[in-house]
């Protein structure tokens, strides 16, 4: 597998959260483990869709779901810090997007992890992907409008 580096414009980070690790996401070096990081991204995720008013599964029993997930990361976390989590689309189109994550700490903005995450629309009663609905592909898009 190719070792891929993850780089964004911050222009892209729209959203910020913030969240501190418990020690039941730890392992016994006292760090935070892959999956406990990736769970944070997903809570991070979560949060930003919320922010956005988009709901996990709508009244047609559509959702959100990622399919691809590149995971860069560049500094070892231990208990009880304190992470920010910034979150911006970086791209989308009809059938998918990608969302950008950037992990930093929130004392110094150390760079702890940089993630992309492609998602696409689900059809939960179909079992199928879809393409985005009008309305969550207007609330996803974040081309800035000129100002000239």
């Amino acid at each position: 597998m190719t070792n891929q580096e993850l780089e964004f414009d911050d222009a892209v980070f729209v959203f910020e959260t913030v969240m501190r690790v418990r020690n039941i996401e730890i392992d016994v070096g006292q760090y935070l483990t892959i999956e406990s990081l990736t769970a944070l991204l997903a809570e991070a995720r979560t949060r930003f869709l919320y922010s956005k008013g988009i709901k996990d599964i709508d009244a047609d029993y559509h959702g959100l779901i990622v399919d691809n997930l590149q995971l860069n990361v560049v500094s070892r976390v231990r208990a009880r810090e304190t992470l920010l989590f910034e979150v911006g689309i970086e791209q989308i189109s009809d059938k998918s997007g990608n969302m950008a994550i950037k992990v930093t700490r929130m004392f110094d903005r150390s760079l702890v992890a940089m993630a992309s995450k492609r998602f696409v629309q689900f059809d939960y009663r179909s079992n199928k992907i879809i393409a985005f609905n009008n309305e969550v592909r207007r609330v996803l898009d974040q081309n800035p409008l000129d100002m000239d």
